[in-house]
Order: structure tokens, then C-alpha cells, then sequence
């Protein structure tokens, strides 16, 4: 595959920006904007396809689809040759409608008479994400003019593991601050207030390294930091402490074992 400096650039900087989310609402405005620099397309969006009739997306640039085309592509979502390909083998490359129809056999099709001929969309490109089972869950990048090559196409399913992770990095980010916000004043544990925000930062996937920098603590502090909090939680690591708070039930009573 050979991508240009500029777009290897540009895609470790959106790797960087979805690294740092911490809400999984804002996955698919700044994806897809960043993906909009390096693949070019007309429309971009992040689509979560379900049961029939259930389909939501997101669109760049914003306002780019009809909210009310919305029901009609849900009407004949079925058809769609790389939809059908993703619910039938999970697969998790990136195609192209052309890598399974040709454009007179694409034309033929009730969704483009109805959907894409008015997009207007002779030519897309899509990746899925993790979704429920009975989704499919992925960004579709859409043309009206010449289709998208081979490497478009190898460029997105290299980026597919770091965008999975990314979304599902943001999900867990917020479970995990939820939950806790939810029970950080119940009294069930009698943690500190810099107890729960260490605990806060282990949640979201924070070394003892990065939580002593952001504290401006030594990581020796933050350990012993770590240790009152298992001993309050009854618990003996990191993960079982973050199940644990964010857990609606009481935990065991601390025992007497001293630091």
C-alpha cells in the first residue's frame, strides 16, 4: 500500500484525537471528520443498521442527507450488497459496492432508485465497527464521481482496529464515569475524594505513571493510594476495583489489615 507522508500524518493525528474521547456520542463528528481528509468523498456516515426498518446515521458534512430519506433507505437497507456480505460472514474488511456489483447491476436496484440515485451515490466505500449482534455498525464513504481504488480501501481497513478501539475505548470511558459519579457519594466504600479520583482515572485505562502525572504525585503514592482503595472495596486489583464501585450492590465490609 503506498499512501503518501501527508495521510499517514493525518491519520495518526485522528488516531490521537479519538484516543482522547470520553464519550462515545462524539466518536462519529470527529471520525468522520478526520476521515473525510483522507479519503476524499462527497458524503461520509456512521451508520447503525438493525433490525428492519431501524437505521440511524450520521452524516458529514452535517445535513448532507435528508433527515426524512431515512425511512426509505431503512426500506431497502436488504439489498444492499455490503450490508448483506457484513451480517452474513462478520467480516471486518473494507468494500466496496463494486467489489460485489456492477454499476448497471447496482442501478437495477430498488436502493438506488429510491436512495442513492438521489445522494446522488454511484460508488461507496464501507468499514463496519463493533456493534450489537443483531447490528451492523460502520462508516460508509460515498461518491458521485469515479470509484475508490484500492488503496482507499486498504488505507480503511488498516485504520478499522484503532477506530474499533477507539469507540469502544469511549463506551467503557463513560460506563465507567457514570457508574461511578452514580455511587461516589453512597458511603458504601468511604473513599476520598483523591481516592475516587484515582480510581476514576484507573477506570478509564490509566497507569499508575500517567494517574501520578496528572495528580503531580509519585507513583509510590498512587500504589499506596491503590492499596486503600482495594482494602475499603474488598477487592485485590485494579479491575475488580472499577467492577466493584460501579457496582449497585454493597461491598464486603474492610478488613483490619492494615497498609
Amino acid at each position: 500500500m503506498n499512501v503518501p507522508m501527508t495521510t499517514v500524518a493525518r491519520a495518526l493525528t485522528l488516531v490521537g484525537d479519538l484516543a482522547e474521547l470520553d464519550h462515545p456520542a462524539e466518536f462519529a463528528g470527529i471520525a468522520l471528520a478526520g476521515l473525510s481528509r483522507l479519503v476524499g468523498c462527497d458524503v461520509l456516515t456512521f451508520n447503525e443498521i438493525g433490525p428492519p426498518g431501524r437505521v440511524r446515521y450520521s452524516d458529514f458534512p452535517r445535513g448532507a442527507l435528508d433527515r426524512g430519506t431515512r425511512a426509505v433507505f431503512a426500506r431497502y437497507v436488504m439489498q444492499h450488497p455490503v450490508v448483506n456480505h457484513y451480517r452474513a460472514t462478520g467480516d471486518s474488511q473494507a468494500l466496496r459496492i463494486s467489489d460485489f456489483l456492477s454499476p448497471s447491476d447496482f442501478h437495477r436496484l430498488d436502493l438506488y432508485a429510491e436512495f442513492f440515485r438521489h445522494v446522488p451515490t454511484e460508488h461507496q466505500l464501507a468499514v463496519t465497527l463493533p456493534g450489537p449482534p443483531t447490528h451492523v455498525v460502520g462508516i460508509a464513504f460515498s461518491r458521485a464521481h469515479h470509484d475508490f481504488t484500492d488503496t482507499d480501501r486498504d488505507l480503511i481497513s488498516a485504520l478499522r482496529a484503532p477506530l474499533a478501539l477507539a469507540m469502544l475505548r469511549a463506551k467503557a470511558r463513560h460506563h465507567a464515569q457514570a457508574t461511578l459519579a452514580s455511587t461516589s457519594n453512597d458511603g458504601r466504600a468511604d473513599l476520598t475524594e483523591t481516592e475516587i479520583r484515582v480510581l476514576e482515572l484507573v477506570a478509564l485505562g490509566r497507569t499508575n505513571v500517567a494517574i501520578a502525572h496528572t495528580l503531580e504525585v509519585s507513583p509510590r503514592t498512587v500504589a499506596k493510594h491503590l492499596e486503600h482503595i482495594y482494602r475499603k472495596l474488598g477487592v485485590s486489583n485494579r479491575a475488580a476495583a472499577v467492577a466493584q464501585r460501579s457496582d449497585h450492590t454493597p461491598p464486603p465490609a474492610p478488613t483490619n489489615t492494615g497498609s
